[in-house]
């Protein structure tokens, strides 16, 4: 599978900046096709440096209540196999629940999407996280900020399943709801 050009990234992330606008013509930059999908999964490759943000930030919090604890490199694997195991998994949930939901002939238009938004949305969270790593006393300060970054990514991906669902707003909070759920419950089980 050939690594999307730059180009193609800056046309799949610009057909999701016209999702999120509410234009539906925003699913015509996509590569929807099947090979497009497989290749979509790319933009989490893309997004390791913003993951890796997390993780450190995470580390740091496990380091600052236990001086103690080791944490060395299997923290790190352990830490990208549970993102990795949410993501699949909220995607499998959904796979599951497209026929029933009456969203086969959408499922993939949904995952492309989604996991192009996750590019963007994952850096706009890294670098408040980054604000609350990098500042002495700034995690008071950056958590307000982290919880509207939240706030604002779950509307703005609600609007890009709106679209990519062909504008059924109550379908994509059903899925929205569905994936965070499955991809949180995952993460918290393996970590």
């Amino acid at each position: 599978m050939t690594i999307p050009s730059l180009n193609e990234v800056a046309a799949y992330l610009t057909g999701v900046v016209k999702m999120v606008r509410g234009e539906t013509e925003g699913l015509n930059y996509l590569d929807l096709s099947w090979r497009g999908f497989w290749r979509s999964f790319w933009a989490f490759a893309f997004s390791l440096p913003a993951y890796g943000v997390f993780w450190m930030s995470e580390r740091n919090s496990l380091l600052a209540s236990s001086p103690d604890i080791e944490l060395g490199a299997g923290f790190f694997l352990r830490a990208a196999v549970s993102d990795v195991a949410g993501v699949i998994a909220a995607i499998c949930a959904v796979a599951i629940a497209a026929r029933p939901l009456g969203i086969s002939d959408r499922f993939v238009q949904w995952v492309v999407a989604g996991n192009w938004l996750s590019l963007p949305l994952s850096y706009a969270t890294a670098a408040v996280t980054l604000v609350s790593l990098g500042a002495v006393g700034s995690q008071g300060a950056a958590a307000p900020l982290l919880l509207i970054v939240v706030l604002v990514s779950l509307v703005i991906t609600w609007r890009v399943y709106r679209v990519a669902l062909d504008g059924d707003g109550l379908l994509a909070l059903i899925l929205l709801v569905i994936s965070e759920f499955v991809f949180v419950l995952v993460s918290l089980v393996i970590s």
